[in-house]
């Protein structure tokens, strides 16, 4: 008597698979120009202007050529245009409305640029390109030496500083990411010691803050929190238990009578409790916001050399007349000139970005995904001293939105087919 395997007559199972194909290869001469655009605006000087507008003119062709995947995202985050729109709006009552209609088309093509590179590229890629930009704009800065406490290349140290800030953390995010080609992490750990001395030549200690949290941050993304995610629901113990253990040392520092850490803390960022130097420019704009309170005094309306108020205020500041300073507040440069209305546009499109940023970290808490959402924190918290965000096509206002598009995954993968898996019994 034989006896047979109880398989081996048994029909064999087919079982229908899906194809994919990454849709979104973009092919280095699009790749070229990404890059040549983020380095034109992460150096914003006077001599890139015609290279900006050919940029911006082959950008746009792009978000043409590949409409199917650019205009339904452009349509998804609506979110970033209530601010651009109330802008143009703001035309019709602003007291100098002559360079308005420029300003207008710059707030405009800002939020659009960066759906068309957030549709045409993986997060990983915009980081990655935005990383090359900043590596040849720490090259540009060289010949600068012994003049970045001035800002170098730039028109003050913090934004000179700021920039190199950027280039730490995102070589230092590309060197750890082990998901970067070899040659690409070698260039960028080479890049984190020379950008941080940069910045430490700016003697910004504001930045310099940033760029050491940043960085422990990172850290302690690849050591902990890459191993965190191999255990069930580790990743929300470990993310209330930092909270939970932030919230009680603050209570503490703060319950201690007599307490200086505070002080002492704003002492070591250059800066004083009471922020001295801003507070003067933050009651100025209080009172200019007072007489304009819902709609303000509309695009360009405030930084002009025919109001005296800002001409007062750059006086004050040691300021040659005419320069266009700002309040070093993105929230009150926002209310002075567009009132409550837009400040509630400008701090839904922060949220909307913010939620979504967070919610892709979340999901997929890789070194690309906690880089964007450690960089979008970055900027939110440069806010409050700050108005980078308030600008048109810069880096900040780049990081600032970026996360909120790349959890679209507008085309992160296109359907070739269906395969069928032949699956033989054992």
């Amino acid at each position: 008597m034989s006896v047979s395997h109880p398989g081996l007559f048994s029909t064999p199972r087919v079982i229908p698979v899906n194809v994919y194909e990454d849709a979104r290869k973009a092919p280095l001469w699009e790749q070229a120009l990404y890059t040549i655009w983020l380095f034109s605006i992460f150096l914003p000087i006077d001599a890139f202007q015609p290279i900006r507008y050919l940029c911006i003119m082959g950008i746009l062709s792009v978000m043409l050529i590949y409409r199917s995947e650019t205009l339904p995202l452009i349509a998804r985050a609506w979110p970033l245009f209530p601010l651009p729109i109330i802008a143009a709006f703001s035309i019709f009552w602003t007291p100098y409305p002559g360079d308005a209609p420029k300003s207008v088309a710059l707030m405009m093509l800002t939020p659009t640029m960066l759906i068309v590179m957030a549709s045409r590229l993986r997060a990983s890629e915009f980081l990655r390109l935005t990383m090359f930009a900043g590596w040849m704009g720490v090259l540009y800065s060289v010949p600068y030496f012994g003049t970045y406490a001035e800002g170098g290349p730039y028109a003050q140290k913090n934004i000179f500083a700021f920039h190199m800030m950027l280039v730490i953390l995102l070589s230092l995010g590309a060197f750890l990411n082990e998901e970067e080609h070899i040659i690409t992490r070698l260039i960028a750990i080479l890049f984190v010691p020379i950008a941080f001395v940069f910045q430490l030549l700016a003697e910004s200690a504001t930045s310099l803050v940033f760029a050491v949290v940043g960085s422990a941050v990172l850290i302690g993304v690849k050591l902990v929190w890459g191993s965190a995610s191999k255990v069930r629901h580790m990743r929300s113990v470990a993310l209330a238990l930092i909270i939970a253990m932030v919230l009680v040392v603050l209570l503490v520092i703060l319950s201690m009578p007599g307490s200086s850490l505070v002080d002492d803390f704003f002492a070591l960022v250059g800066k004083d409790s009471t922020f001295t130097g801003r507070t003067a420019i933050w009651n100025a704009a209080e009172r200019v916001s007072a007489e304009h309170p819902w709609f303000g005094v509309g695009i360009d309306g405030f930084w002009n050399p025919m109001t005296g108020l800002a001409q007062t205020l750059n006086e004050n500041d040691s300021k040659p007349f005419g320069t266009k300073l700002s309040f070093h507040s993105a929230f009150w440069e926002i209310r002075v000139h567009y009132g409550f209305v837009g400040l509630a546009a400008f701090l839904w499109a922060m949220t909307w970005s913010g939620l979504r940023t967070s919610l892709l970290w979340l999901k997929e808490g890789n070194l690309t995904n906690s880089t964007l959402l450690l960089l979008y924190l970055v900027i939110l918290t440069s806010c409050f001293t700050e108005s980078y965000t308030t600008g048109s096509a810069n880096m900040m206002v780049y990081f600032l939105y970026f996360g909120g598009l790349a959890a679209f995954r507008v085309g992160e993968r296109k359907l070739l087919g269906v395969a069928r898996l032949v699956e033989r019994p054992a």
